[in-house]
């Protein structure tokens, strides 16, 4: 009896290694997902950031157009 006790908590510490090891490996797999995918989260901030800054200096440029062909409007009437 006590055999059969020992074998069964064998098997399930066994068991038990290999659902740990299996999870570890997961663990592994997406710590480099999140890696990469942190990689490309900051890779288009900084994308979005710079397409910010262009849209910005293109409005204040057109701005300055419009304020300009308006002054112009004005000096000429």
């Amino acid at each position: 009896m006590t055999s059969d006790l020992l074998l069964q908590l064998e098997q399930k510490v066994s068991h038990a290694v290999e659902v740990i090891e299996l999870l570890r490996l997961q663990v592994e797999e997406l710590d480099k997902e999140n890696t990469v995918l942190k990689a490309e989260h900051e890779k288009w901030r900084r994308d979005l950031s710079a397409l910010i800054k262009r849209l910005d200096l293109i409005d204040t440029e057109s701005t300055k157009s419009t304020s300009m062909k308006i002054e112009e409007e004005f000096m000429t009437v």
